[in-house]
């Protein structure tokens, strides 16, 4: 099958790992897939492992399995940082596990046990975390002030966080 001029797709296969048991073979790699689809480019990273057996002096593949990696591709839109100043506070995910959500350098970090991360601005009172698939959407009372946020997981499963300073 001829495939449409307008249809672009490559991959790069990269970070070759190869482990030998006797006849056995399992190598694993990743993969940045890049395809267009008419106006949208879609970039999918994967991990593929793949196992050989040795049979008469050659390698014959018997299993090959592809799993999608999880990267975030939004795209922050731009706001006034200004505006970061009804976020700062303390939100209690449970007793003992607190979010603090600071301004540093005119930009929005959250510092979770941990783990720390900068809030990437999606919308009205909407966030991500560039290396985490969910995102965060404050909540305001009726005189416009923050409250506390719900985290999305990928999942789609929430996590409320009310905000406790």
């Amino acid at each position: 099958m001829k495939l449409p001029t307008a249809y672009d797709h490559g991959g790069d296969p990269r970070d070759y790992v190869v482990h030998l048991y006797g006849d056995t073979a399992a190598v694993t790699s990743r993969v940045t897939d890049h395809e267009q689809f008419r106006d949208s480019d879609i970039i999918s990273e994967m991990r593929r492992t793949e196992t050989y057996v040795k049979q008469n002096g050659s390698w014959l593949l018997i299993a090959r399995q592809w799993g999608m990696l999880p990267v975030n591709f939004r795209k922050p839109v731009a706001v006034d940082p200004r505006t970061y100043n009804g976020y700062i506070g303390q939100y209690e995910w449970r007793p003992g596990l607190v979010d603090t959500v600071v301004v540093k350098d005119g930009k929005l970090w959250s510092q979770l046990g941990e783990d720390e991360g900068e809030y990437l601005p999606l919308g009205s009172d909407t966030f991500v975390v560039k290396d985490d698939l969910g995102s965060v959407t404050f909540s305001r009372d009726a005189r416009g002030h923050v409250t506390d946020y719900c985290y999305h997981r990928v999942d789609g499963q929430e996590i409320h966080a009310k905000k406790i300073k």
